[in-house]
C-alpha cells in the first residue's frame, strides 16, 4: 500500500509548525493541513515549543499546543488546536490557555494518486497532488490583564482575528518513502483591541508565504526544511497608559498613542527531522530561527530562536 507522510505542524494545525506552529506569529504560521490533504487522515496532536525572545525582553516562551482535525468527507475537514503557555521573565511568570485556533479546509483540485494492480491486489502509486483553500479564526480565549503585566507577557493576543489562506502541496515517491513538498499563502486580519492596565495594541493584518520540503533520507526517517516570510500590511497602534493618583481622576488615562514601526518583512527558517514509528505515529523534532526578524516586541511575537517537538497520530 501507499506509504504516508506527515507534516507534524497542526496549522501546526491544520499547526504546527508547526507545528507547527513553529513560528511566533499566533496564526498565519501554523495554518496548514497535518497532511495537507493529500492522504486524507485525521488525526490528533501535541506540539510542545520553547522559544527566547531575545536579551532585550529576556523572556522564555513555552507553549503546549493541542490540536485535532478530522475529515468529514473526501475534500472537506475542520481542525481546531489550543496552547497552554507559559510566560518566564524578570518582571514575572504568566501560565494559562492561549488563543483557540480554527480552521475549515475544502479541497478545490487534488490528484490522489494512480491505481496500479500488482497481481490481484490494487496499489495506489504516481504523484499525489492536491489544493486546498482554507478559513479560520483565531478566537480571543487567552488572558491579556494578568498580574499587572505588559501584553508580552500575556498568554492571549485579546483580538479575535479571520485567517484566509491557500495551501498547494505534492508528494514523489523516492527510493525509501514519499518526499512532501508544499508552498501557501495566508491572509491574518485581526479584530479589536487587545488592552490591560499597562498598555493596549490594535495590530496590524500579516500577510504570509510559505515553501517547505521534506526528504526521506531512510526508512521511517527524514529531513524538512521551510522558509516562512511574514509581511506586516500596515503599521500596529500601541496605546501606553500611566496611573493618576488625583481623587477626581482615580482611573488611568491614556498618556499617548503612537505607530509601532513593524510593517517589515520577517523571515523565518526552520529545519526539523521526522520519524514514523509506524503507518499511525509521527514524531518531529527541530528548531526555527529569524533570518529577518522585527526589532520591536510589544505584542510578545518576536523570537531569537524556538526548539520545538511534535507527535501525532492518524486515526482514519
Amino acid at each position: 500500500m501507499k506509504k504516508r507522510i506527515l507534516l507534524l505542524i497542526l496549522f501546526s494545525l491544520i499547526i504546527p509548525h508547526r507545528a507547527s506552529s513553529q513560528c511566533s506569529d499566533a496564526g498565519v504560521c501554523s495554518f496548514h493541513s497535518n497532511d495537507n490533504g493529500i492522504f486524507r487522515r485525521s488525526g490528533i496532536g501535541v506540539d510542545y515549543l520553547n522559544g527566547y525572545s531575545g536579551h532585550g525582553d529576556d523572556i522564555r516562551y513555552e507553549n503546549a499546543k493541542i490540536a485535532g482535525y478530522y475529515w468529514f468527507t473526501r475534500k472537506f475537514n475542520i481542525g481546531a488546536m489550543l496552547p497552554l503557555n507559559r510566560q518566564r521573565g524578570r518582571l514575572g511568570t504568566i501560565q494559562g490557555i492561549g488563543d483557540l485556533l480554527v480552521v475549515a479546509d475544502y479541497l478545490v483540485n487534488d490528484h490522489p494518486g494512480d491505481l496500479t494492480f500488482q497481481g490481484e491486489e490494487s496499489v495506489l502509486t504516481g504523484t499525489f497532488e492536491a489544493t486546498s483553500v482554507q478559513v479560520g479564526g483565531k478566537f480571543a480565549t487567552g488572558s491579556v490583564d494578568v498580574s499587572g503585566l505588559p501584553l508580552l507577557y500575556q498568554n492571549g493576543l485579546g483580538s479575535n482575528d479571520l485567517l484566509l489562506g491557500i495551501i498547494y502541496s505534492a508528494a514523489h515517491p523516492q527510493r525509501y518513502d514519499y518526499d512532501l513538498f508544499i508552498a501557501g499563502l495566508t491572509l491574518q486580519i485581526p479584530f479589536g483591541i487587545a488592552g490591560n492596565r499597562v498598555d493596549s495594541l490594535k495590530r496590524g493584518a500579516d500577510f504570509l508565504g510559505r515553501i517547505g520540503y521534506q526528504y526521506p533520507i531512510i526508512n521511517s526517517f527524514g529531513l524538512k526544511g521551510e522558509i516562512l516570510a511574514i509581511q506586516r500590511l500596515w503599521r500596529s497602534t500601541l496605546y501606553q497608559y500611566e496611573v493618576t493618583t488625583s481623587e477626581s481622576s482615580p482611573d488611568p488615562i491614556v498618556s499617548y498613542s503612537h505607530k509601532v514601526n513593524d510593517d517589515i518583512l520577517q523571515i523565518n527558517f526552520s529545519a526539523s527531522a521526522t520519524y514514523k514509528v509506524r503507518e499511525d505515529i509521527f514524531f518531529e523534532t527541530g528548531f526555527t530561527v529569524p533570518l529577518l526578524d522585527k526589532k520591536v516586541n510589544y505584542d510578545g511575537l518576536k523570537r531569537d530562536y524556538t526548539l520545538f517537538a511534535s507527535v501525532n497520530y492518524h486515526f482514519k
